[in-house]
């Protein structure tokens, strides 16, 4: 596998006749990719020229392009020309399919797609270029996770603006705009290997994103977006806002295992934040600053990973956002890897790969696919000396991370506390309110119901019998009863209004409801000794006795836990299995 690049310039027409009378005839598949400076329209007439070119000399071969920005010429970034990169396949067996979603709008065939994809045997990858809008991107990409996990998905978005629209196009086709390109990678010696570089440091406190639509984010923990721009950046709503909030983009937590990077664009009038892409409402993001020696740390460990699988070819797909961001040392990444390996890319307005199980549009990422023909390629090392020390840190760059540092210890410490709190207000064995905490609780409501003329009842219940469950069948199902009461009463106090519910000691339990009528009470409690009855599962009946009373006012809270208790009583030497009320 060999890759031939060019810029188009005088000698264009030259270069490419040179290269089909050396490979043209000893390929078998040979796949071009031209990329277009985004904003320079002029390019456009070159570019016609450009593919009658590669379709005179090299008429089997297959093309796919796109508008672009900052793209890979000799192991450089460059703007200035359109570029064409020639990948040669020598292996026989290799065989590589351009296919695009120009007669749908973007749109794809979810059953087309893999009808196609399982009659295409040795299927390694498939490349996504796209100048698609963002919902019918995330519908091909849903699509697309529809196939077998082992081919390997990765891609890049096109490049352009309001005034320049971004467009993809492959073979004989018209431009696209708004429409998407796929390359299919085949072959039995082909293998290839996807790899995304971050490398931002996260800094402050997670925030919620309350209000969303799209890509526009209304609200963090209910307050306007752009607040944490301005209260602690001091960044303005002014025409830099692009370019001073690009220093600290957002990573998006989605779930567990599932975090990307996002970058504003603008902010509205409202305080409201245009985004790169969609973040979902109910998200948690925490801003995140560029640490020069960071990503380059983390560019090291990829590119050493590269390496090792031994590439003949890296395609590298770079944000656009993450060259601006190097603000002319564009090519310091890119030049680690170029060195050593060829490479051919550009700068993308979004990276695509698909990451466990799920592919991503990513953000001020770097997205590269390794690629060779055989078991083994050129074995490089990387050199001792850590590519991270060419940068040279600042000290603003320094304060981040103390900052960071300070904010990471905090966090912890408040998850620390927070699980003490937990452990000292609840029960271990059943998880719900202990003895202490439940009567706090019932204090605290006590007093708001006298200050606020509203009704307070108690509930208390026991587990009849307990001590001779525990004789007969062990402590070991005893606790397996008391958990599952205190899951099943739980769980139906949950959806009644101002319960508080607790473990009063032993096999006793204590409930507080707040603010109820006295014949909802009564109805609480009948249905506590109906649902133990029926959902405690055990080889013998499980049953509970139950008093209930109500707090008066001006008698103490003693003298109503005094009355519960006795009330339960009454409920035992009744008979237990019921329930014994006083109003």
């Amino acid at each position: 596998m060999k890759l031939l690049e060019t810029g188009y310039n005088e000698y264009f027409s030259q270069t490419i006749h040179e290269w089909a009378v050396e490979f043209g005839s000893n390929s078998r598949s040979v796949l071009f990719h031209v990329y277009v400076p985004f904003n320079k329209p002029q390019e456009l007439e070159n570019l016609k020229f450009v593919r009658k070119v590669l379709k005179e000399e090299f008429p089997d071969a297959q093309v796919v392009g796109c508008s672009a920005t900052g793209m890979i010429l000799n192991g450089k970034v460059q703007n200035d020309a359109i570029t064409v990169s020639a990948m040669i396949f020598e292996d026989d067996t290799t065989t590589v399919i351009v296919r695009t979603s120009y007669d749908k709008q973007g749109s794809m065939d979810p059953q087309k797609l893999l009808e196609f994809v399982i009659s295409f045997p040795d299927l390694k990858g498939i490349e996504v270029l796209t100048a698609a809008p963002y919902q019918p991107l995330l519908d091909t990409s849903s699509v697309i996770d529809t196939i077998p996990e082992n081919i390997e998905i990765f891609g890049a978005v096109a490049v352009g603006d309001d005034t320049n629209p971004s467009f993809v196009f492959a073979d004989d086709q018209e431009l696209g705009y708004g429409r998407t390109a796929l390359v299919f990678y085949a072959g039995k010696n082909l293998h290839l290997l996807t790899n995304r570089m971050f490398g931002w440091s996260p800094i402050g406190y997670p925030l919620e994103v309350t209000k969303s639509e799209g890509t526009v984010v209304h609200e963090l923990d209910n307050k306007p977006a752009y607040d944490v721009y301005h209260h602690y950046l001091h960044i303005k709503k002014d025409n830099n806002f692009f370019y001073d909030a690009l220093d600290f983009p957002w990573e998006v937590k989605a779930d567990e295992n599932t975090y990307y990077i996002r970058h504003a664009k603008s902010v509205n009038s409202d305080g409201s934040i245009v985004m790169s892409s969609n973040i979902p409402q109910g998200s948690k993001i925490r801003l995140t600053y560029g640490d020069p020696r960071r990503i380059m740390k983390h560019t090291k460990q990829t590119i050493s990973e590269i390496f090792d699988f031994e590439p003949e070819v890296v395609n590298i797909f770079n944000c656009f956002g993450r060259m601006l961001f190097w603000s002319g040392r564009e090519n310091i990444e890119i030049q680690e890897i170029s060195d050593y390996q060829q490479t051919t890319g550009f700068s993308a307005l979004g990276e695509i790969m698909r990451h466990k199980g799920n592919s991503v549009l990513n953000n001020l990422s770097i997205v590269t696919i390794a690629m060779r023909e055989g078991e083994h390629g050129h074995h490089v090392s990387l050199s001792p000396t850590d590519i991270e020390d060419k940068i040279n840190i600042p000290v603003t760059a320094r304060l981040a991370i103390f900052i960071n540092t300070i904010t990471e210890e905090l966090m912890q410490k408040n998850d620390q506390l927070n699980e003490m709190l937990y452990k000292a207000s609840h029960d271990a064995l059943t998880g719900i309110l202990n003895r202490g905490a439940i009567e706090r609780a019932i204090y605290e409501k006590c007093d708001q119901c006298e200050e606020f003329k509203l009704s307070g009842h108690l509930i208390m219940f026991d587990v009849d019998d307990f001590k001779q469950i525990n004789d007969t069948f062990g402590h070991a199902i005893g606790d397996k009863i008391l958990i599952s009461i205190s899951t099943i009463v739980g769980d139906y106090l949950n959806t009644i209004p101002g319960a508080v519910f607790g473990r009063w000691g032993g096999e006793e339990f204590m409930i507080f409801i707040y603010g109820q009528s006295d014949d909802l009470a009564k109805d609480i409690a009948d249905n506590i000794l109906n649902k133990v009855k029926n959902e405690v599962l055990h080889e013998r009946e499980v049953t509970v006795s139950i008093g209930v009373t109500k707090h008066y006012p001006l008698e103490s809270v003693m003298q109503t836990l005094t009355r519960a208790d006795e009330l339960l009583y009454s409920s035992k030497s009744n008979g237990k299995a019921q329930v014994t009320c006083d109003f």
